[in-house]
């Protein structure tokens, strides 16, 4: 990342902190920029053992209760 892309993500992140943005909306702007499959990519290939075992259990628990309607992964 150049400094110019630095400084305007650095202004976008001071914006999203400032409006309080949750996971939803985060969610939608990153499938907004067809960035979906990259980002998860990157977050499971830095993630720990532990972090993911974590995940999969609790999406398997979340599937086991049988509602997964708000979960577009």
């Amino acid at each position: 990342m150049d400094r110019n892309q630095q400084s305007s993500a650095d202004h976008i992140i001071e914006h999203l902190n400032a409006i309080e943005v949750d996971g939803e909306t985060i969610e939608y702007i990153v499938s907004g920029t067809y960035m979906k499959e990259q980002l998860l990519r990157q977050l499971f290939m830095n993630a720990t053992d532990l972090e993911i075992n974590n995940l999969l259990n609790e999406r398997t628990q979340f599937h086991d209760r049988g509602s997964n309607s708000h979960f577009n992964i």
